[in-house]
């Protein structure tokens, strides 16, 4: 990946604002259009048998298959160690939601790791080593279970990286659905790191640290 190097001087201000007051990050946009590809963009993952037992059961709240299933999410080092961010949100509520969110914001971070990415890496390599981290308390996995379709997961991770060539953040959300042994993206840019190497560029980004 290419790096550019801005030349600021240490004790140089432009109108009192240092290069880290200006690093603010622009959010993720809620409202852009997309149009699924046919077939879908996918990539396979099998399910371990705790989230089938859990997705056959639909879901089911307080049962042994959620007890099961968030078990083993948690017991996975890699999610266990991440750190996820503050929710302020919930800072006033009991701890049963505080544990569901966590829960959904960890069973996110798991699915990330099975998500392989064009340029051969894991989304979650991508966001741990390019991105800003577990920074967003929307980054979540929550349950999904259509009436006539298949039980699963809509998962969505809010990724900080930066405009490429201006000092400033830029957030990518990236949409998932989890269905049977599929993880298939749910907007355009989900659907450009499964389908592009080159997708940094592409969408104009580099890495926080770059």
């Amino acid at each position: 990946m290419r790096r550019i190097v801005l030349a600021v001087g240490v004790s140089v201000s432009l109108g009192g604002c240092s290069y880290g007051d200006l690093l603010n990050t622009i959010p993720a946009s809620n409202s852009d259009p997309y149009i699924p590809s046919s077939p879908p963009v996918a990539v396979v993952a099998p399910p371990a048998r705790e989230e089938m037992a859990f997705l056959q059961a639909r879901g089911c709240s307080g049962c042994n298959e959620m007890q099961r299933f968030y078990r083993y999410i948690h017991a996975d080092p890699d999610v266990r160690k991440s750190r996820i961010p503050r929710n302020i949100a919930l800072e006033e509520d009991d701890n049963l939601a505080k544990k569901q969110w966590v829960d959904e914001v960890r069973t996110a971070v798991y699915f990330s790791k099975q998500i392989r990415l064009a340029n051969g890496q894991s989304l979650f390599e991508l966001i741990t080593h390019c991105g800003k981290g577990w920074d967003s308390p929307a980054t979540q996995a929550t349950l999904d279970l259509p009436a006539n379709a298949t039980p699963g997961f809509s998962i969505q991770y809010l990724i900080s990286f930066k405009k490429y060539g201006q000092p400033i953040g830029l957030q990518m959300r990236a949409l998932f659905k989890r269905r049977g042994e599929q993880l298939i993206a749910n907007n355009a840019f989900a659907e450009s790191l499964l389908r592009n190497p080159d997708f940094m560029r592409v969408n104009g980004l580099r890495c926080w640290n770059d």
